[in-house]
């Protein structure tokens, strides 16, 4: 009776342990969502500004999306080796470690973003002419469009919003296209505008590299809630 009641005991234990590193882990993710979306708010409005410094300093803070990364993967470590996770319980754990993953990708292209966009109004050339940068707007807008859907797909745990990202990414690929045709009749009426074009249409494969990354993390949002690989068919 006794060794029965604790048997039990620990089994709830052991359950609450796992509920409580779960949420951190989760709670984690979001951590690094936020600073991703803050990490591309502050490298537009620098663009918008044309702040140098506010760019750098989104160079700067780099480090803390990998300080997240690294605790996750700890953490994950940790529920694998105290919990053996199993089923749905190891999909999950799975799945934040993926998404983890591709949110420190994610913030490497942001953060070179940031330094294109130093390069850019960088004091010993003059300030590129703005209709160069309404491309980069757009796709920046689709960008933080998505992060604000993935945060409400990983909080509220809704599945409509993860599919919806699918859709997104493709209305980024649209958008380079389209931003790669204005840069180059720019070049054509203006072959001074060259370089500039060159590091605009750079920004914009950076942007829609992070709208790839958002597709990915959608994809594992789902595997994650519905325990369904659509990795290799969410093209269509």
């Amino acid at each position: 009776m006794n060794a029965s009641l604790t048997e039990n005991n620990l089994r709830q234990h052991t359950l609450k342990s796992f509920d409580v590193e779960l949420n951190q882990m989760q709670a984690q993710v979001a951590g690094m969502v936020g600073l991703v979306m803050y990490q591309l708010d502050q490298t537009m409005q620098a663009l918008h500004d044309a702040d140098m410094a506010m760019a750098l300093k989104v160079v700067e803070r780099d480090f803390k999306l990998d300080q997240y990364e690294t605790q996750i993967d700890n953490t994950v470590i940790q529920v694998l080796a105290r919990h053996c996770p199993v089923a749905n319980d190891l999909r999950i754990v799975i799945s934040v470690s993926k998404i983890a993953y591709e949110l420190e990708k994610m913030g490497d292209e942001i953060t070179c973003f940031a330094k294109l966009v130093s390069k850019l109004f960088d004091p010993a050339s003059s300030n590129p002419n703005p209709k160069l940068l309404a491309d980069i707007v757009k796709i920046g807008d689709l960008v933080r469009t998505m992060l604000t859907k993935l945060l409400l797909a990983l909080d509220k745990h809704e599945l409509a919003q993860a599919y919806l990202l699918l859709q997104y990414d493709r209305e980024c690929e649209i958008e380079l296209e389209e931003g790669i045709r204005h840069q180059l009749s720019f070049i054509l009426h203006d072959a001074r505008l060259i370089h500039r074009a060159m590091d605009v249409m750079q920004i914009m494969k950076t942007l829609e590299r992070c709208g790839e990354h958002s597709k990915n993390i959608a994809e594992y949002i789902v595997f994650m809630l519905e325990g369904v690989d659509i990795r290799h068919f969410s093209a269509g």
